[in-house]
């Protein structure tokens, strides 16, 4: 059996986090998603190939591979999509390349649960992947009579769903069906859909159905689904693991990690769950709350709250800073006083820009999402939602209310 990884996408939904790296290694509790899915993986099955389909920055999704499944028993081998035209045409593309055998072939831009793993690593040809979605319109709506799959509906319109039961991005194959695949044509977005093939499948053969629950998995295709991707995967924190250095006066409340390298000033407080990776400096007098991830190298100084929110590696927020419910890029500097707002005055939902459309993400409390290598001057103020591009710079005392483009200088 093969299992196939789908890494090729730009993950232009989750713009500005993709601007710097390409989204299966948006890192969950410092871990890459391609990598933890190889580690959660290795656990259950031993493949005799893995195949990692890349197209996007594939020479850094190569490169962090090597390096995360060094002690991994797997083969690993890396195809090249060229040009992106859907999960279709990167199916075909890897099993063209690894010949026939079963499939197990999983989307990379999932985060799935311990159970889901449990599942898909149970699945044999043919079964598909079903979950529970909150938002159902925007995947891939499942018809299933007597336990055996009818039909997939991709993104149907809103108003005509009628289940919330939705191809979760899973299936297990034989190599017949790369003749499916070779048969499909492009949809009206131009790509070439897996759901149409596995149409024509279910067609002419049983298609079984697994079913994991709305919680076992979360595809990460916006910047909110990151921050809540992170957030489920501090459920999975037990008790309190401290590698680093704490001060005698720091207070340390529920489940934490804390890496090697890492030190904790005087008079901080931790309140779990919370992660804090290698190398990473908190405090003095600085209040860590729940559900906080801090990647390696980052900076929580001074009189600093950070609520709900991931600083990611060598991101700082040196001083007098208030962080609630936000990504923070890659070595970002906050100037001293810059503030996240994570809460409409009327306390609405947050609505946020996506490839120019706005979106409600149905979270009452969200903050700002800074690109990699931005800075904020002092005294900045980022509104709820707004979205800040990679080595975008603003200037001090500026009120954010609408989105920064990479590589801008705003002036207020």
């Amino acid at each position: 059996m093969k299992l196939v990884i789908l890494a090729a996408g730009k993950g232009t939904r989750l713009q500005p986090l993709t601007e710097t790296r390409p989204k299966p290694l948006l890192p969950i509790l410092g871990e890459p998603l391609l990598c933890r899915h190889l580690r959660l993986f290795a656990n259950r099955i031993s493949p005799d190939e893995v195949i990692i389909v890349a197209s996007y920055m594939k020479d850094v999704i190569s490169k962090a591979i090597t390096k995360c499944a060094g002690n991994l028993n797997f083969k690993i081998s890396f195809v090249d999509q060229g040009e992106e035209r859907g999960t279709g045409d990167a199916i075909r593309v890897a099993m063209e390349f690894g010949g026939p055998d079963k499939y197990l072939i999983v989307y990379g831009d999932l985060f799935l649960s311990e159970r889901a793993y449990d599942v898909i690593s149970s699945m044999r040809p043919y079964t598909v992947l079903t979950a529970k979605a909150k938002e159902p319109w925007n995947y891939g709506v499942v018809k299933i009579s007597e336990g055996k799959l009818t039909g997939v509906v991709e993104k149907p319109p809103k108003e005509e769903v009628k289940s919330d039961l939705v191809y979760s991005g899973a299936l297990s194959v034989d190599y017949d069906f790369i003749e499916y695949l070779r048969r499909i044509r492009p949809s009206p977005r131009g790509e070439f859909e897996v759901t149409d093939a596995i149409n024509v499948l279910a067609s002419k053969n049983d298609v079984n159905t697994v079913s994991i629950d709305v919680d076992d998995w979360l595809d990460v295709g916006r910047p909110w689904d990151y921050l809540l991707a992170n957030r489920r995967a501090l459920r999975e924190l037990k008790g309190q693991i401290v590698k680093g250095e704490i001060h005698s006066t720091a207070v340390i409340e529920g489940p934490v990690y804390i890496g090697e390298g890492s030190e904790v000033g005087p008079y901080t407080v931790i309140e779990g769950p919370v992660y804090i990776g290698d190398n990473v400096k908190v405090g003095p007098s600085t209040h860590i709350r729940p559900e906080t991830v801090l990647l390696e190298s980052s900076k929580a100084g001074y009189a600093v709250e950070l609520k709900g929110s991931v600083l990611m590696e060598y991101a700082r927020a040196p001083h007098f800073n208030y962080v609630g419910d936000s990504v923070i890029g890659e070595d970002v500097n906050l100037g001293a006083g810059t503030i996240t707002a994570n809460l409409r005055f009327d306390h609405n939902s947050i609505k946020m820009s996506v490839k120019d459309q706005l979106v409600d993400t149905g979270l009452q409390k969200l903050g700002a999402i800074m690109g990699g290598h931005s800075q904020t001057g002092i005294n900045v103020s980022l509104m709820p939602g707004v979205k800040v591009g990679s080595y975008a710079i603003i200037y001090p005392g500026c009120v954010v209310r609408r989105d920064v483009k990479s590589r801008e200088v705003f002036r207020c």
